[in-house]
């Protein structure tokens, strides 16, 4: 009998223990409960796309919660000045700790967050949807292990988007306001030919010089505008691309610029944020420095710090607006298109003046000065005002500091 007794003991003791193991493996994995906050960085262990294109300049960090959900942070990735400049002679004078911030992918935020719901493994998890930032909506695909992460954002669209368009540029007529928008108002005035010019007039001479060989024949920098720049396209992406003659190939074929270099987003009814490609910018700021020059690189790379790398994580503004057909030389005050099609878009004084604060040094610079007069001389087209360039370039840090008023920008036709 007792024998029994321990035997259905047994019994009863190894169901139960089968069951406890049941119950443990019918208990639900929560997905992600075994990955960790971490940055996943483009240039090593992120894959990212957008619109079905890679993306090597931004970074996620994911933040997983124990409720199956996680939340994902994309951020641009900050841009070394000084690997930048490897190679160039001004490398070595370069403070090495330097580097601009850059933006998020998605137009409008300096950075977005959104949260994602998990599907799959503790391990290994999806995830899928769709979210919105001030400025966008999108959709979103994933998938993260502890060792790398694959994101594609797709179908972004702009909440507004009210200049999303076409634009293209028309022919030069008689009045070079066609084209180009030039307003800049100084109590200094720029020497000129034996007499004082206020700076917006020389800006304007200049632009209407036939200063820029084409062919057996020299032509205004204004009229090459339409020559050279054929169209701008604001998508309602967010993104700019532009339709421009490739003036490296022979004939100057239209070619059209790939999407990401440029978006945009709509912040008012006078202005435009626009975030574009800092290294480019970067580079093409210190490609032409002197070697010798006297102008203390970092401070002037510090300043362009503190005035451009705010705009590039959160946007230039760029103004837009009716185009200045001419202007009323009794009231001195702009006579505007009535073609609302007519629009004009430019960089405003709170974006421009700080910048030419920043670099004023180098006008006062005179290895710059001698630079860039030496090759005005050699320019048979140039070579008349060689003469006069360096009390027109001494006197530019003066007209900056002076400057009350400053636009500068384009007119384009929807």
């Amino acid at each position: 009998m007792k024998k029994h007794f321990a035997l259905a003991l047994a019994i009863v003791g190894a169901m139960g223990f089968f069951t406890s193991c049941s119950d443990d493996d019918d208990s639900p994995v929560v997905p992600g409960s075994n990955l960790e906050a971490k940055t996943y960085h483009a240039s090593s262990d992120l894959t990212l796309s957008v619109d079905g294109t890679a993306n090597t300049t931004q970074s996620v960090v994911f933040t997983p919660a124990s409720d199956g959900t996680a939340t994902i942070t994309l951020k641009g990735e900050p841009l070394d000045i000084a690997s930048l400049m490897s190679g160039m002679s001004l490398a070595a004078d370069v403070n090495p700790s330097l580097a601009f911030p850059t933006s998020c992918v998605i137009p409008g935020s300096a950075e977005a967050s959104f949260k994602v719901t998990l599907s799959g493994t503790g391990d290994k998890s999806t995830f899928e949807g769709n979210s919105t930032t001030d400025y966008c909506t999108f959709a979103y695909s994933g998938e993260v292990t502890k060792e790398a992460m694959t994101l594609s954002l797709s179908d972004i669209k702009l909440k507004n988007t009210s200049m999303a368009g076409t634009y293209s540029t028309r022919e030069l007529d008689d009045n070079f306001f066609n084209v180009l928008r030039v307003q800049w108002e100084s109590e200094k005035n720029v020497p000129f030919l034996g007499s004082e010019m206020p700076i917006q007039d020389l800006v304007r001479v200049v632009l209407v010089m036939p200063i820029i060989p084409q062919g057996d024949q020299t032509v205004a920098a204004g009229a090459m505008i339409p020559e050279l720049l054929k169209s701008v396209t604001l998508g309602e992406d967010g993104s700019i691309t532009a339709k421009y003659a490739d003036t490296a190939v022979e004939g100057m074929p239209v070619t059209e610029s790939p999407k990401g270099y440029a978006r945009y987003v709509v912040k008012d009814d006078n202005t435009i944020l626009v975030f574009i490609d800092p290294q480019a910018i970067i580079a093409n700021t210190v490609k032409n420095a002197s070697k010798g020059s006297s102008v203390d690189m970092n401070s002037l790379i510090e300043g362009l710090v503190t005035n451009v790398a705010p705009m590039l994580v959160n946007g230039v503004p760029v103004n837009y607006g009716p185009r200045i057909m001419d202007e009323d030389y009794t009231t001195k005050e702009p006579v505007l298109d009535p073609d609302t099609n007519a629009v004009s878009f430019y960089l405003g004084t709170e974006t421009l003046l700080p910048i030419l604060k920043t670099i004023a040094p180098i006008f006062s610079d005179e290895e710059i000065v001698n630079a860039i007069v030496e090759a005005a001389s050699k320019d048979p087209d140039m070579a008349f005002v060689a003469a006069i360039l360096p009390g027109m370039l001494q006197a530019i840090p003066e007209v900056i500091n002076t400057t009350s008023k400053i636009e500068i920008g384009i007119n384009l036709y929807k």
